[in-house]
């Protein structure tokens, strides 16, 4: 390679999380599995029992079990915003 670029290591970029609207901030590898933190980068603001802006309740996490890469398979542990409409309190 004569004219070969480099640019940093993007974790999220390999492993095609930015097409998913993820963006990774962690990893913690295991001998049996990986584990990637993720959190979504549009949030979704609404309230979804009112339908109306609603403001940050709390936040929780979901682990979602992904497609290996190598030979030990990869989680998910996604990071997402809950939000409650204005009506309710």
């Amino acid at each position: 390679m004569l004219d070969a670029t480099f640019t940093t290591p993007d974790l999220t970029t390999f492993t095609g999380l930015d097409t998913l609207g993820l963006q990774v901030t962690g990893q913690f590898l295991q001998p049996d599995r990986a584990v990637l933190a993720c959190r979504v980068l549009d949030p979704d603001d609404w309230c979804h029992r009112c339908g109306c802006h609603g403001r940050p309740r709390d936040t929780v996490s979901r682990r979602l079990a992904h497609e290996p890469f190598g030979w030990r398979p990869t989680v998910l542990l996604i990071t997402l915003r809950r939000y409650r409409g204005l009506l309710h309190g």
